[in-house]
C-alpha cells in the first residue's frame, strides 16, 4: 500500500526524480566542511518557527501585559527554557548568516550561476536582522524600550525624510502602545514567511547547481576533487546542525533570555541609557566618533555607509568580472573584505571600551533592583552617614522615622535601601528632590550638605534594608 502512495505521488510531482538531484550532486573537498551553514539555518529556522509559536500562546501583545507574560515564562522552567533558546537560536542565525556571506565572498561564491543564492543570503541576513529588532522590542523592559527609541531616533535624524519614516516605524514620536503592536505583527508573519522563503530558496538552488555541475559518476579530472553530497556531505550538514543547536540548548540553560526591569516611567529616567545589542554595535560605535557624532552627519554612520555597502554586495555579481574564484588572484576585493572586517573589528573594540563601564554599572543596578543583588554598603561610609542623618540641618530625623524614632511629616525610611537600592538615585534624591519625586517637598540638600557629606548620607539610606 505504501509503495502504491509513494508511486502514485511520484507520478504526479516528480518528487524522486528531483530527490536524486539534489542528493546525487558533488561538492567539492576543499573547504567541504564550511560550507555546511546551509542546513543548519534551515534547522534553526525550524527551531525558531517552533519556540516561537509556543511562546506566543502565553504572550499578549500589550503594554501593560507584555512584560508580566515574559516574568510568567521566565518563573516556569519550560517557558524560561523555550525562551532561551529563541533568543540564543536567533543570534546564532545572525552569526551563521554573515559567515555564509564571508565564505561566499571570499571564497568567490557569487559568481556564475551562484548569483541568485548570493542575492538571497544577503537578503536572509537582513530579514534575520530585521527579526531580532522587532524581537527585542516584545519583553517590554527598560532595554527594549529604550533602545526602540535610539533605533527611532537614528531613523528620525535622516535627511527629508527622517521624522515621516520615524512615526512610521514607532507610531508616534516614542516607542508606545502603536510600536509593540506593529512590530509584533511584523515579528509572527510578515517576516516568518519571508525567512522560510529566503533559507529554503538558497539552500535549494545550490544544491541543484550542485547535481546539474556534477550528478554522477567520479569528479571531473578538470575541476578540483569532488565527493558524493549523500551519504558524505549531508553527514557534515547533519553533524554541525547538530552541535550548533547543542549549544544553543547549553546557553539557554545556563544564561537563559536577558530581562531587564519593566518600561515604566520611573524605571525609564533620565539616568537610564541604552546599551546596543551586539549585532548593531559597530554602527553605534561610528556614532560616537567625530563627525558622525553629530546630528547632522549622523545619517551618514546609519544609513548612507551601511546601506551602500549592502547594495554593492548586492550588485556585486555583476560587477566583479574577474573569472576567477581564487582569493589569490582576486587582490581588489580580497583586500575590501579584509579592509570591511578589520574596521568592524576594530569598531567593536572601541564599542566596548567606551560602554564596558556604563554596561557594568547598569547591570549591577538593574540586578539591585530586582533584588537578585544586595547593594555593596561602604560601612564606614555609612556610619558617617547616619552621624549626619541627626546633626544636618534641617535634620532628617525632624520628617522620617527609621524604626519608629523620628517625625512622621515625610516617608519611613526604615527600608530606604530595599525600596531604591540603586546609589544613584540616593544621591540624586538628596540633592534634588523634585527630580526623582516629583512635588517632594523635602529640602534639596544638594544646597546645604558637601559633596562628601551627600556621598555619606546615600550610603547609609542604602544601608537600610
Amino acid at each position: 500500500m505504501a509503495g502504491r502512495v509513494r508511486e502514485w505521488l511520484d507520478e504526479r510531482l516528480g518528487w524522486k526524480a528531483l530527490a536524486v538531484r539534489l542528493l546525487d550532486g558533488r561538492v567539492e573537498l576543499k573547504g567541504a566542511w564550511l560550507r555546511t551553514s546551509g542546513v543548519t539555518c534551515l534547522v534553526l529556522v525550524l527551531v525558531e518557527c517552533v519556540s516561537g509559536a509556543a511562546l506566543a500562546q502565553f504572550y499578549t501583545p500589550s503594554t501593560a501585559a507584555a512584560y508580566k507574560d515574559i516574568q510568567a515564562m521566565q518563573q516556569d522552567h519550560l517557558g524560561r527554557l523555550i525562551r532561551g533558546v529563541h533568543h540564543w537560536g536567533s543570534a546564532a542565525l545572525i552569526v551563521l548568516a554573515l559567515f555564509a556571506i564571508a565564505r561566499m565572498f571570499f571564497g568567490g561564491e557569487y559568481k556564475r550561476k551562484f548569483d541568485v543564492v548570493w542575492i538571497a543570503a544577503l537578503l536572509f541576513s537582513q530579514i534575520v536582522l530585521l527579526f531580532q529588532l522587532t524581537g527585542h522590542l516584545l519583553p517590554w523592559d527598560t532595554n527594549a524600550v529604550a533602545t526602540a527609541n535610539v533605533e527611532g531616533g537614528f531613523v528620525g535624524n535622516l535627511w527629508g525624510i527622517g521624522p515621516f519614516l520615524k512615526r512610521l516605524i514607532l507610531g508616534g514620536s516614542v516607542a508606545g502602545a502603536s510600536t509593540l503592536t506593529r512590530w509584533y505583527s511584523l515579528h509572527v508573519t510578515v517576516l516568518p514567511l519571508l525567512l522560510v522563503f529566503l533559507v529554503g530558496l538558497p539552500l535549494f538552488a545550490y544544491r541543484l547547481h550542485q547535481g546539474a555541475s556534477g550528478s554522477v559518476g567520479p569528479h571531473r579530472s578538470d575541476g578540483p576533487p569532488r565527493e558524493r553530497f549523500y551519504p558524505n556531505h549531508m553527514a557534515r550538514e547533519m553533524l554541525i546542525a547538530l552541535g550548533v543547536f547543542v549549544l544553543v540548548l547549553v546557553l539557554a540553560v545556563s544564561r537563559g533570555a536577558p530581562l531587564e526591569l519593566e518600561a515604566t516611567a520611573a524605571n525609564l529616567e533620565n539616568d537610564y541609557q541604552a546599551l546596543a545589542e551586539w549585532y548593531v554595535l559597530p554602527m553605534h560605535a561610528l556614532t560616537l566618533i567625530p563627525p558622525f557624532n553629530r546630528v547632522e552627519v549622523e545619517p551618514i554612520a546609519t544609513v548612507v555607509l551601511p546601506g551602500g555597502l549592502f547594495l554593492i554586495l548586492l550588485a556585486l555579481p555583476f560587477i566583479d568580472r574577474n573569472p576567477s574564484r581564487r582569493f589569490a588572484k582576486r587582490p581588489f576585493a580580497a583586500a575590501a573584505g579584509v579592509v570591511v572586517i578589520g574596521g568592524t573589528i576594530l569598531l567593536y573594540g572601541y564599542a566596548y571600551i567606551r560602554e564596558r563601564p556604563l554596561a557594568t554599572k547598569q547591570n549591577e543596578r538593574i540586578a539591585t533592583a530586582k533584588c537578585e543583588r544586595a547593594p555593596v554598603v561602604d560601612a564606614n561610609l555609612a556610619v558617617k552617614g547616619k552621624e549626619l542623618y541627626d546633626k544636618l540641618t534641617p535634620a532628617c530625623n525632624t520628617c522620617h522615622a527609621i524604626i519608629g524614632k523620628g517625625g512622621t511629616t515625610g516617608p519611613d525610611l526604615t527600608h530606604a535601601g530595599t525600596l531604591h537600592p540603586d546609589r544613584d538615585w540616593q544621591i540624586e534624591h538628596l540633592i534634588r528632590p523634585e527630580s526623582r519625586v516629583p512635588g517632594s517637598t523635602m529640602p534639596a540638600y544638594g544646597s546645604i550638605a558637601k559633596p562628601d557629606e551627600i556621598r555619606a548620607l546615600a550610603e547609609y539610606m542604602l544601608s537600610l534594608r
